[in-house]
């Protein structure tokens, strides 16, 4: 997930036919550190952060997530975990965001394992399989969650996940596909839904040959939009699809853009910007745009883009942060995402965080006000 785009305006435009080329209609007039967020003790580190209002309180979804202790299962490790909290005023940081944890105070796995997943998990990875484990070992299944949507009619959220198969390494893992998650409340566990009975993976929407929608999502007068931003060589091109949102977990309902108009296949599909796999797009009422928030390629910086509506024509990107850099060699702040629930006054203040590592298996999330002209 450390990448850099390194391709000029004029490779890009080769990629992107639909994108505006403008400056963006946002310009920044202060950024304000508020530092970095306060979680369990057991939490040593987590990346990702999406986030979205459910309700009265603010619901963020994390991915990889190491532990101080070892939770009641013996792991030091959580593939997805979660937190919550009332406190919707982030000008002097955020307080009270809580989480289940399990009797060793460790958070509970949030994305649930099938039976199958979980068999894989302990005969390969499982700290009490060290010595029958035979082949493959230290191979697990995770489950990354991506952005969290809400749908007001239903009163439920839905949650993009990859599921991935990781190894012992850095950044070694393949791609398995892509869902969507179901939560039906706060206090209920999620459920992955077979989505396409008969498949080898039924529980998948997409799958690893086709486009993963887990960048970011957004609602639009009960639409369902998403975008999937696989990095190609050193850039990372985004495709937007479309499904209604009451039809969002069947795999037929998704359209694509492409030249101006929404087709069934993926293969047709054209960029419209250039984003990261990890990034968030939303309505900004102050600015009357869309704004899309995401970390540069190998970089300390976090960019916008805006648009008249989620297919674009999205702008040129514009520094609007600069990230603390990792005292880590060879490690680069990301994760760069925008928190719509928190915004002031109309979107004129908004608030941003980041990942940055700060160890080993060790990392925090940084919360930055953005004030918009």
């Amino acid at each position: 997930m450390r990448y850099r785009r390194t391709m000029g305006a004029a490779g890009f435009a080769l990629l992107c036919a639909g994108c505006g080329g403008d400056a963006p209609e946002a310009a920044v007039r202060a950024v304000r550190d508020l530092g970095a967020l306060e979680f369990a003790p057991a939490i040593r580190g987590r990346d990702g952060g999406y986030s979205a209002r459910w309700g009265d309180r603010s619901v963020w979804v994390f991915g990889d997530t190491t532990l101080e202790m070892p939770g009641e299962d013996g792991a030091l490790w959580r593939s997805s975990t979660f937190c919550a909290t009332d406190d919707l005023d982030a000008s002097d940081g955020l307080s009270s965001l809580t989480e289940p944890l399990d009797a060793a105070g460790a958070p509970r796995e949030f994305l649930p394992f099938t039976e199958e997943e979980l068999a894989f998990n302990l005969a390969h990875s499982d700290p009490r399989a060290q010595e029958t484990c035979e082949e493959d070992c230290g191979a697990r299944y995770a489950l990354w969650p991506g952005p969290i949507v809400v749908d007001e009619a239903t009163g439920r959220a839905l949650v993009f996940y990859s599921k991935v198969t990781g190894r012992l390494g850095v950044f070694d893992f393949d791609m398995r596909g892509s869902s969507i998650a179901v939560w039906e409340s706060l206090d209920a566990p999620l459920a992955r839904p077979e989505v396409r009975p008969g498949a080898a993976d039924p529980t998948l929407l997409f799958g690893a040959d086709e486009p993963s929608l887990t960048s970011a999502a957004l609602v639009r007068e009960g639409m369902l939009y998403a975008y999937a931003c696989a990095c190609s060589g050193l850039t990372c091109p985004c495709l937007v699809a479309r499904a209604a949102l009451a039809e969002a977990t069947e795999r037929d309902a998704w359209r694509f853009f492409s030249d101006g108009r929404w087709v069934e296949g993926h293969e047709e599909a054209e960029p419209v910007m250039a984003g990261a796999p990890m990034m968030s797009v939303h309505w900004n009422e102050h600015v009357g745009r869309y704004i899309a928030l995401y970390s540069e390629p190998v970089s300390s910086e976090i960019s916008l883009r805006t648009a008249p509506a989620p297919e674009g024509p999205w702008s040129d990107s514009a520094v609007v942060v600069t990230a603390e850099v990792p005292p880590i060699p060879e490690a680069w702040p990301y994760a760069g995402l925008v928190h719509a629930e928190l915004a002031r006054e109309g979107g004129r203040v908004e608030y941003v965080t980041y990942f940055r590592e700060t160890g080993f298996l060790e990392g925090e999330i940084r919360l930055v006000e953005l004030e918009l002209q």
